[in-house]
């Protein structure tokens, strides 16, 4: 359930107040005090609501209300009211006699808020303004260096990769033995530095390898079953006869 209405908004009077509404309410309250401000409306005859006249007398009718802007003390005790309770102005008042939370307020919008900017100070954090900066970098440095830390164990990897295989291919022996399975052993030797060494003589003559050639010197295509190719030959021929 919500708060229940000051008062019953039928018949209540609305806008700026007169003079004559301001005596009436200034003298109730100076006679009887200030009591319950929902009876207030009814037993200082007066067509208002409750809280109305609160407002009424406690920003512009009672006596001991201050008129004008804030001297230096004030602004300077606002400001140190400000860093320990923040927006607070209800409890920043009460240490400021004679002003009211809604003057402070303003006064705070419009006057010293700007006055701290152009100090160098942060109105909200009541903080230097380039240490502030210094903070975000710091932050967005650390940042950057946590989405890159993951970097250098890639290169890392990737460096042991190619040491592992330069080492292999520096060693004959393991780039050999790499290339068979452990219980199947090498079918060449390991070794290519063992290999005697061999000069033009050492080899023998290709007739002696390669007689069968000499076998099949006195056949045409036409006894090897290439007749075809006698064909494409013409082909060729014809039409470059026509051309």
């Amino acid at each position: 359930m919500g708060r229940q209405p000051c008062c019953d908004k039928l018949g209540v009077k609305k806008g700026p107040w007169t003079v004559e509404e301001d005596k009436k309410l200034i003298n109730f309250i100076l006679t009887n005090g200030q009591c319950c401000w929902r009876a207030v409306p009814k037993l200082a005859g007066l067509r208002r609501c409750g809280k109305s006249c609160r407002l009424r007398w406690t920003n512009y009718l009672r006596p001991d209300l201050k008129r004008g802007l804030l001297s230096e003390a004030e602004e300077q005790l606002v400001i140190d009211l400000h860093s320990r309770l923040g927006n607070r102005w209800s409890k920043i008042v009460a240490r400021l006699p004679g002003r009211t939370d809604n003057e402070i307020k303003n006064h705070w919008n419009t006057h010293i808020k700007k006055k701290l900017i152009k100090m160098g100070i942060d109105p909200t954090t009541h903080e230097p303004l380039e240490k502030e900066a210094k903070a975000e970098e710091s932050i967005s440095h650390a940042d950057h260096s946590a989405d890159n830390s993951s970097t250098p164990a890639e290169n890392c990897s990737a460096s042991d990769g190619f040491d592992l295989l330069n080492k292999i291919c520096s060693d004959e022996s393991n780039l050999l033995s790499s290339l068979w399975l452990d219980d199947e052993p090498p079918l060449v030797d390991c070794s290519w530095n063992n290999l005697p060494a061999c000069n033009a003589t050492s080899f023998p003559a290709w007739e002696e390898n390669c007689s069968w050639l000499l076998d099949f010197q006195d056949f045409g295509i036409n006894d090897l079953g290439f007749d075809c190719l006698n064909d494409i030959e013409s082909n060729k021929r014809g039409d470059k006869t026509i051309a």
